[in-house]
């Protein structure tokens, strides 16, 4: 193997090992002791962040706040990075809001001068906008971090009135620039999805034993349809299509019949008003619909909507 391959591969062995001696790297690579420090001296002069605990069990200790750097990447590879650093400037918020705005100053940094005014090319021609919305998740950071290392958490949430949760944080997810997080609640031990941006408050707990997240994700393919689920089917023309391909839910699924698209899918017992309210805004391009309680809550809602128009005019 030659030097440069070497390190290449040292550098991942010691970022995943974070600690080692010299004799690691001796019997790993078949190197002599004194290779073996030149070798560290080298990783050390491209940017790995060592350092040397001296004494009889002396060792090496990688640093846990840093990264490798020195990874080779093809221009294409690099393109696609950028590309993926780009989609993210559509959100208002992100998990890591600054370190995002610092790892695109890094990144840039480092790129060869003729892929660094491609890349400029890109983000001077590459637009890729979300929804934009005023609501503020003050903590996507926390909540991506309870999901890695598996925390339970008290929130207060606010829905109609100020509620509070304890739960783990399963999955975290954008959709039509809002994010949304699915959570075990403790308290009815179920899966339930939460608007992060109405989540208020949030603080570590202890009192409950935290679930293995594998298994909460295998709970995340039967958690959401409850006993009394309504199932409906709303035939819209193809303006509708536009509509439910704006925005769209887990429950529901599309299929085309005939000149028309058929919008299939269920709706539990507490979420009759939200569905009703979210297919009021197909207006006339709903044909038909089933059940007929379905049609019904749409109606209501509309006869509210109407009042509503009179009292302010």
């Amino acid at each position: 193997m030659r030097k440069s391959e070497r390190l290449q591969d040292m550098l991942q062995y010691i970022n995943e090992k974070k600690q080692f001696n010299l004799k690691d790297l001796m019997e790993e690579y078949g190197i002599s002791r004194s290779t073996a420090i030149r070798d560290v001296q080298a990783l050390e002069m491209l940017g790995m962040p060592i350092y040397a605990e001296h004494g009889r069990n002396g060792k090496y200790v990688v640093l846990d706040n840093r990264v490798i750097s020195p990874i080779t990447f093809t221009a294409n590879e690099l393109y696609a990075i950028y590309f993926a650093m780009l989609t993210l400037s559509g959100y208002k918020e992100t998990p890591f809001e600054q370190e995002i705005n610092s790892l695109e100053e890094t990144f840039r940094s480092v790129l060869p001068s003729g892929i660094k005014d491609r890349v400029k090319k890109m983000k001077d021609s590459v637009k890729l906008d979300t929804p934009s919305h005023s609501n503020e998740a003050p903590y996507l950071k926390e909540i991506l971090k309870g999901i890695m290392e598996e925390k339970i958490y008290t929130i207060s949430y606010r829905k109609e009135e100020i509620r509070s949760m304890t739960v783990q944080f399963v999955t975290l997810q954008a959709k039509f620039g809002q994010w949304y997080a699915k959570v075990y609640n403790m308290n009815s031990n179920r899966i339930q999805t939460v608007r992060c941006d109405k989540i208020v408050q949030l603080k570590e707990s202890e009192e409950n034993q935290p679930q293995e997240l594998q298994y909460l994700l295998s709970l995340l393919k039967t958690y959401h349809p409850q006993p009394g689920a309504t199932r409906f089917t709303v035939e819209v023309t193809e303006r509708g299509k536009d509509i439910y391909d704006k925005e769209n839910y887990p429950s529901m699924s599309l299929e085309k019949t005939g000149n028309n698209f058929t919008i299939s899918g269920y709706y539990n017992v507490d979420e009759a008003a939200f569905i009703a309210e979210y297919f009021l805004r197909f207006g006339r391009s709903i044909i038909s619909i089933q059940p007929s309680a379905l049609q019904l809550a749409i109606q209501n809602k509309l006869q509210l909507f109407i009042m509503h128009l009179d009292k302010i005019n």
